[in-house]
C-alpha cells in the first residue's frame, strides 16, 4: 500500500493511497473467516461454513467492512506521516475507486490549527468599576428589611393603592373562552411593582375589598406563550382584602435577621454587605450585557488563521438545516430537489458558520492558556435547571440533549462564558469591598491594677476591626425563568 500526504494549509490535509489487489484479497479473506466463526448455516456446524458461502451470502456487508478497514488503515498511516497532528471533526472520504482489483482512495482531514495568542490580555478592554450611591443602598436596605416582617391585612375598607398587597381571585378569557391556566384564587400581588402584564395592576387601583371589576388588557407581542402573544384578554377580578407591611425599624436586630449565623451582624455591616452585593451585580450586568460581546468581536477580528474545512462544512449543514426548519411548507417543497436553491441556502450561512468555527477555536486556545475547564457535572446542572424551568422531566430532557448532540453546545457555551469572564476579571481586578465597622465587644478582662480609692476605671482597649466577609462572586448568568404560559405575570 502506497500512502502519500499533502498539507493544504495549517488546518487541512489529504491522505491518498493506492491499495494493491493482494492486500484487498487478504483483508477480505480475514474478515470472511471472522464472520464464518459465528455464522449459522443449515447443514454446517458452527465455525465450519465454507468461505465461499460466506462471501456469497455476506457479499455487500463483506465489501463494506473491507473498504472501512482499509480506509481506517490508510488514515492511520497518513496520520503517522503527518507526525500525528490533532485531528478534529470527522474525516471525509473524497475518493474511493476500485482499480484493477485494488483501490484508489483519498481522505480529507481537518487538524487543529496553531493559534499564536501572543499578549492576548492587551486585547481585553478596561472599564470603570461600577459604583453605588448611598440612596440606592438605603432603598435596597429598606426593601430587604421590609421582607423580614409579614404583611398584615388592614381593618378599614379603604381603596387599593400603590405599594398595597392585594389579595384577590381572577379568571381570564380570550374571545369569551376561559384562558387555560389563566385563573387563580387567593392571589397576592404588590401593586406598582409591574409583576403582571401591563395595565393589570393599574386597573386594580381604587378597588375596595369585596368589589369585582373587569380588566381589559393585551398580552405583550413578545409574550412567552406565542399562541396568545399580542392578543386582548379580559380578566374578571374580585378583591378579597388589602394587606400592608408594618413599618420596620432599621437597627441591628434587622441585620441579625438578614445576616443569619453572623455573630457580629450589625446595621453597618449589613449596609457594607449590600453595597458589595450591588456592586458585584452591576459589574456582572456590565460584563454580560456589553463587554463580553465586544471582547468576542475583538478577538475574532484580531486572530487570523486557517479554518478546518470539514468543521466549517458541518456547521453549514447545521445552520442550513435550522434555516430550512423555519421555512413554510410551500417554500420547503420548492427547495426540495432544487440543487441550486440548496446550494444558495448553504452559501447564505457560510460566513456565519466560518465565524462560529473561528470563535470556537479561539475560545478553546484561550481556555487552554488560562486553564479554564467545564466538567460534566456543571453541564448536567444546566440541563436540569432548563428542565425545571420548563416544567419537564430532567432525565427526559437530558436524553433529548444527548440524542440531538446538544451536550457539546452547552459545554462550549459555558466555556466561552467562563473564559471571557476570566479575562475581563484579570484585566479589571475587583476592587476590595469597604470594611464594615467592627462590632464592638467587651474588652478582654485583665487583672485590675491597684488604684487609689475613687479613681475611674480605665476604658477597655479598642478591639481590632472584625474580619470582613469574603467578597461574593457574581452569580453565573442563567437564562431567565419562563413565566407560566398563561399567567398574566
Amino acid at each position: 500500500m502506497q500512502v502519500s500526504t499533502k498539507r493544504l494549509d495549517s488546518a487541512n490535509a489529504t491522505i491518498s493511497a493506492q491499495v494493491e489487489p493482494p492486500l484487498v484479497s487478504k483483508t477480505e479473506e480475514r474478515i470472511a473467516r471472522s464472520i464464518a466463526k459465528e455464522a449459522k448455516f443449515d447443514g454446517f456446524r458452527k465455525g465450519k461454513v465454507p468461505i465461499a458461502l460466506i462471501k456469497q451470502r455476506y457479499g455487500d456487508k463483506l465489501i463494506n467492512e473491507v473498504r472501512s478497514e482499509i480506509a481506517q488503515e490508510v488514515l492511520s498511516e497518513g496520520l503517522k506521516a503527518l507526525e500525528q497532528p490533532e485531528m478534529i471533526g470527522t474525516p471525509s472520504v473524497s475518493r474511493f475507486e476500485e482499480k484493477e482489483g485494488g483501490y484508489d482512495l483519498e481522505i480529507t482531514i481537518a487538524t487543529r490549527p496553531e493559534i499564536e495568542l501572543g499578549s492576548y490580555l492587551d486585547l481585553v478592554p478596561t472599564f470603570k468599576a461600577p459604583s453605588i450611591t448611598k440612596k440606592e443602598i438605603e432603598e435596597t436596605l429598606k426593601k430587604a428589611a421590609e421582607s423580614t416582617v409579614a404583611p398584615e391585612e388592614i381593618k378599614t375598607k379603604r381603596a387599593l393603592k400603590e405599594k398595597d398587597i392585594a389579595l384577590f381571585d381572577f379568571e381570564g378569557f380570550i374571545d369569551d373562552q376561559p384562558l387555560e391556566r389563566g385563573s387563580a384564587t387567593d392571589q397576592e400581588l404588590e401593586i406598582g411593582k409591574g409583576q403582571f402584564i401591563p395595565g393589570f395592576e393599574e386597573q386594580m387601583v381604587g378597588m375596595k375589598p369585596g368589589e369585582s371589576r373587569t380588566l381589559n388588557v393585551t398580552f405583550p407581542e413578545d409574550y412567552q406563550a406565542k399562541e396568545i402573544a399580542g392578543k386582548p384578554v379580559r380578566f374578571e377580578v374580585t378583591l378579597k382584602g388589602i394587606k400592608t407591611r408594618p413599618a420596620v425599624v432599621l437597627d441591628d436586630e434587622v441585620a441579625k435577621k438578614l445576616l443569619p449565623g453572623d455573630e457580629e451582624a450589625s446595621l453597618e455591616k449589613l449596609r457594607a454587605t449590600i453595597e458589595e452585593s450591588m456592586v458585584g451585580e452591576k459589574r456582572s450586568e456590565l460584563i454580560q450585557g456589553d463587554l463580553k460581546p465586544k471582547l468576542l468581536e475583538v478577538l475574532t477580528r484580531h486572530y487570523q488563521f486557517d479554518l478546518p474545512k470539514n468543521i466549517v462544512e458541518q456547521e453549514i449543514d447545521h445552520l442550513a438545516s435550522n434555516k430550512a426548519r423555519e421555512m413554510s411548507e410551500e417554500d420547503l417543497k420548492k427547495l426540495s430537489g432544487d440543487e441550486k436553491a440548496i446550494a444558495d441556502l448553504r452559501e447564505s450561512v457560510r460566513e456565519e458558520a466560518q465565524e462560529r468555527v473561528k470563535t470556537t477555536l479561539i475560545i478553546d486556545a484561550l481556555a487552554k492558556a488560562e486553564e479554564v475547564s467545564v466538567n460534566d457535572q456543571e453541564v448536567m446542572q444546566v440541563v436540569y435547571y432548563e428542565a425545571m424551568r420548563a416544567g419537564q422531566d430532567p432525565k427526559k430532557m437530558l436524553e433529548y440533549y444527548k440524542e440531538n448532540n446538544l451536550i457539546p453546545v452547552i459545554k462550549m457555551s459555558l466555556t466561552e462564558d467562563r473564559v471571557l469572564t476570566t479575562l475581563l476579571d484579570k484585566k479589571n481586578p475587583k476592587p476590595e469591598a469597604a470594611k464594615a465597622p467592627a462590632a464592638k465587644k467587651p474588652a478582654a478582662k485583665k487583672a485590675p491594677a491597684k488604684k487609689p480609692a475613687g479613681a475611674k476605671a480605665d476604658q477597655g482597649e479598642e478591639k481590632p476591626a472584625a474580619k470582613k466577609p469574603a467578597a461574593k462572586k457574581p452569580a453565573a448568568k442563567k437564562p431567565a425563568a419562563k413565566k407560566d404560559e398563561t399567567d398574566p405575570a
